[in-house]
């Protein structure tokens, strides 16, 4: 009884420390400024379409744009609506290709590993003026190895799953990047940098 009412002592003054923290009352991620500026949150609504499928891998397409959606709100940067009418720019994508092939084989010909890939084909458009923003690259690459017999088993969902993981990673980043310079570079271009 006595550990008990300790615990609680404890957890009622961490929670009283810390509620009045900017840790719990910010937005997710620091909003990006241009020098001293803060980007207005015009600039930074993202619409997200559903990712089309031009490939064979089934139903990889709704994992990637859900995890991509879930990506873009966790890292803060952007302000992800559900509007397209609201936003001020929109993200595109289309798996273009999907493949699995074996790597190593037994004695018997039997595949003990395999490898998957993924290529997804990326565009930005800025809603009003339709301006496309240049990215470092319009397609991203994305491989897994597993094997459901050598050292960490996964199956091939498992495998999948890691890898489009880190492809929303990859994407909400380089997405991120080219729309930072592009809005830099058209809309608060006057903008004096502090000298470091």
């Amino acid at each position: 009884m006595r550990f008990f009412r300790y615990n609680l002592c404890c957890l009622i003054c961490f929670s009283l420390l810390f509620s009045s923290c900017a840790y719990f009352t910010k937005e997710p991620g620091r909003p990006p400024k241009v020098g001293t500026v803060l980007i207005a949150d015009g600039y930074r609504k993202l619409y997200v379409h559903n990712f089309q499928n031009d490939s064979y891998g089934a139903a990889v397409h709704t994992t990637l744009t859900q995890l991509v959606k879930s990506e873009i709100d966790r890292r803060g940067r952007f302000i992800h609506t559900r509007d397209k009418s609201l936003s001020s720019f929109r993200l595109y994508g289309s798996v273009v290709h999907y493949q699995k092939v074996g790597n190593i084989v037994d004695a018997f010909g039997q595949h003990m590993s395999s490898e998957i890939s993924i290529v997804v084909k990326l565009e930005i458009q800025e809603s009003v003026s339709g301006d496309k923003i240049t990215l470092e690259r319009d397609e991203i690459l994305a491989r897994a190895y597993y094997s459901d017999q050598l050292g960490n088993r996964e199956s091939e969902e498992q495998a999948q799953s890691r890898m489009l993981q880190n492809l929303a990673y990859r994407i909400s980043e380089e997405s991120e990047n080219a729309w930072y310079y592009y809005v830099k570079e058209k809309h608060y271009k006057n903008v004096k940098l502090e000298k470091k």
